[in-house]
């Protein structure tokens, strides 16, 4: 017991080297909100960053169900990791405070790389949002992805359910199943009730209806997620295509000899263009009334 390795601590505020760490445009930011269910949800939102001891302000140049679950919910939690390896990480948990459309934090955004050149989107409206904790900057093994990968080449097989639907899509089933891909689990922590994301590049889709991690990263943080919680699984290429899973997690099993965290895939929310929103299961439509008759 005395050698065992102690786990993080959170602070309360954020350190100079920590704002620092989120002021660049090019890395992953994610934000964990709750939907109407209580339902752990995952947007991507790139204009987002740490503005002093206090305050995390993220902009908006589109309409989600992110912007509405925060004005419901006020509890976020926002995960940044850097875009090149060595992957380093962050983890804040934040209250939504207000919103504007004007003043110098929406100009920072409209300057930066990404939008300067956009005549069509703009960045106009700022969510600025109070910090309850801070996570230290921490380090994402790559021996441990690596170690990832040859568990699922090994196990995953033999995770997968005997359902015939395909619950997946094509474009979901590519975006779980390439080696390499940046994905990320969203649960809501149990001791206070803020979204918590950890990055989990080592899950995989085992079938079109299963998803499955083996714990090589980040061990610790995934077993603190509650068996049979509902769970919100971020899915992205490096086209910036993406997807959200939402299911329950219902604990480590073992296949083909490995342990892996098992999640029943029991919703699908497409956040990349033509189509946002849920995907499945399919939303119900009547057919469209061409007679009336008295």
């Amino acid at each position: 017991m005395g050698n065992k390795k102690k786990f993080y601590e959170w602070s309360s505020g954020a350190s100079e080297e920590v704002i620092q760490f989120t002021q660049p445009g090019m890395m992953l930011k994610l934000i964990g909100t709750i939907d109407e269910r209580g339902w752990p949800h995952i947007t991507f939102i790139a204009m987002n960053r740490i503005i002093d001891k206090n305050q995390v302000v993220w902009g908006a140049f589109s309409e989600g169900t992110s912007k509405k679950y925060v004005k419901e919910n006020p509890k976020q939690g926002i995960l940044y990791m850097t875009a090149d390896m060595p992957f380093k990480f962050l983890q804040v948990k934040v209250d939504f405070n207000h919103t504007t459309t004007e003043g110098k934090d929406l100009e920072f955004f409209n300057s930066s790389d990404l939008f300067r050149y956009f005549t069509y989107y703009r960045v106009h409206t700022a969510y600025y949002n109070n910090i309850v904790k801070v996570s230290p900057i921490r380090n994402l093994p790559l021996f441990g992805i690596v170690k990832g990968i040859i568990k699922n080449i090994i196990g995953k097989g033999g995770a997968k359910t005997k359902l015939n639907e395909k619950r997946l899509n094509v474009i979901g089933y590519d975006l779980f199943t390439v080696t390499i891909g940046i994905r990320a689990i969203g649960y809501i922590d149990p001791s206070d009730g803020y979204p918590i994301i950890i990055p989990c590049i080592q899950l995989q889709a085992a079938d079109h209806n299963r998803l499955v991690f083996p714990p090589s990263v980040l061990k610790e943080d995934l077993y603190k997620i509650p068996v049979n919680s509902k769970v919100a699984v971020f899915g992205m290429n490096f086209d910036f295509a993406n997807q959200v899973v939402k299911g329950t997690y219902t604990g480590f099993k073992k296949f083909r000899g490995v342990k892996f965290g098992v999640i029943e895939i029991e919703e699908i929310y497409n956040s990349s263009p033509l189509v946002v929103g849920k995907i499945y299961p399919e939303i119900e439509t009547l057919p469209k009334v061409t007679k009336f008759e008295l």
